[in-house]
């Protein structure tokens, strides 16, 4: 059902940290005129976890109401408690959303064995009315979902799919070996999205592609079409920059990326501050050496 390139979006803030809802409407309106296949609303980049649940409804809505329909919206539902996801995820679905994206419980990491986790994706996947994509982060979560486990959650008819960030490319290549037929490897990062794609992967969920959407997309399209080489040129230009909006400086760099690139970036919600100076600087001399501003 997903394949292709999904950005997860980010959430602009005013200065007094209310969601400005007018960015967001124009970045909605040029995502939605670029190649992307869909976007994630409410991931990592969406400052999700600063969100109020009033405010994620009203959030899904309004993307839903004025995002190009004719692409997918998958929205991330994840709670501590299996009893929230669940009613997270069956609002959304009621709201016209495409899909779910989960990661696994983790305050209690410790007790987070796999039979629990195993649960835990079954109890959501059955109730939810839409399908469920696991979403694996070990960056943020502690937890790192194995192969195994992932491979016998795919035989589950509401479990779609996987959003791996671990980076880890033998483990994304044993998912693709042992997962059913019709389950949907993304890549987390892009990083290594070509890497990812040799492997299996049918697509990716890319911070990335909040920038540059048309790139992110044409990697793909050099991969299917054979022209490996191109592919792998685009892949190895693309890692600077996406190495300064993820794991470098993360979200707080990726909108001031947005603001550089002519859409909306916004402020970032406490406790996340804006970028120094000094750090804006690198952020923009990266783009300028990518080609992308002048």
């Amino acid at each position: 059902m997903f394949h292709g390139i999904y950005t997860p979006i980010v959430t602009p803030f005013k200065r007094d940290e209310a969601i400005d809802y007018g960015k967001m409407q124009r970045n909605l309106e040029k995502w939605g005129k670029t190649d992307l296949d869909g976007i994630v609303v409410l991931g990592s980049n969406g400052e999700f976890v600063y969100l109020s649940h009033e405010e994620k409804l009203d959030l899904v809505k309004f993307t839903i109401d004025h995002f190009n329909r004719d692409k997918k919206i998958i929205v991330g539902t994840t709670y501590e408690s299996t009893k929230e996801t669940i009613r997270f995820s069956k609002e959304v679905a009621d709201l016209g959303a495409d899909g779910v994206l989960v990661l696994p419980p983790h305050y209690y990491k410790g007790g987070m064995k796999e039979a629990l986790l195993y649960q835990y994706f079954i109890d959501v996947a059955e109730e939810c009315p839409i399908p469920l994509m696991i979403y694996n982060m070990p960056g943020n979560t502690g937890i790192n979902l194995s192969s195994s486990l992932i491979a016998k959650l795919s035989k589950h008819p509401n479990i779609v799919g996987i959003k791996d960030t671990s980076g880890n490319i033998v483990q994304l290549s044993e998912i693709g070996r042992d997962a059913d037929k019709d389950f949907a490897v993304f890549a987390g990062n892009a990083g290594y999205l070509l890497p990812a794609l040799t492997v299996g992967a049918r697509g990716a969920t890319l911070a990335l592609a909040n920038i540059l959407p048309e790139d992110c997309c044409r990697l793909v399209a050099l991969f299917k079409e054979g022209k490996i080489e191109e592919a792998k040129e685009l892949q190895l230009k693309i890692l600077e920059i996406n190495h300064l909006v993820t794991s470098g400086f993360g979200v707080p760099a990726l909108k001031v990326a947005l603001d550089l690139l002519d859409y909306d970036g916004g402020e970032v919600r406490r406790p996340l501050q804006a970028l120094s100076m000094d750090k804006i600087q690198l952020v923009e001399d990266a783009l300028k050496r990518y080609g992308a501003i002048k």
